[in-house]
């Protein structure tokens, strides 16, 4: 799928620390993760505790981090990631795929 070279940069663009993902245990449970771009996110997410991704996941957490980077095509795999029971590493490296794939999907947009 295409996507629009302006919009594949602002998606891949770093947002300030305001607007960074930051990875929790649990609520009221940082941990030591922060991603302020997708392809950091996309790096993230192979070493944080699977229960922090599990823990995000279930919450839409990551659906809504998505959305404000303004990539709706990566909102709709978490939707449907959620909804397929994964967990643990099976969830990790499912997260990771669809990250990865997605990271270089728009890279190739902004190299047109």
């Amino acid at each position: 799928m295409s996507v629009a070279k302006g919009l594949a940069q602002r998606i891949l663009s770093p947002v300030n620390p305001e607007r960074a993902f930051y990875f929790y245990a649990d609520v009221g449970m940082p941990i030591d993760a922060v991603a302020h771009s997708l392809k950091e996110f996309g790096e993230k997410v192979k070493t944080v505790d699977v229960k922090s991704l599990e823990f995000h996941l279930m919450r839409g957490d990551f659906e809504k981090w998505l959305y404000m980077l303004g990539d709706a095509e990566l909102v709709k795999a978490m939707v449907r990631l959620r909804g397929s029971g994964l967990s643990g590493e099976k969830l990790r490296a499912e997260l990771v795929r669809i990250v990865q794939t997605r990271v270089r999907q728009l890279q190739r947009s902004t190299a047109k």
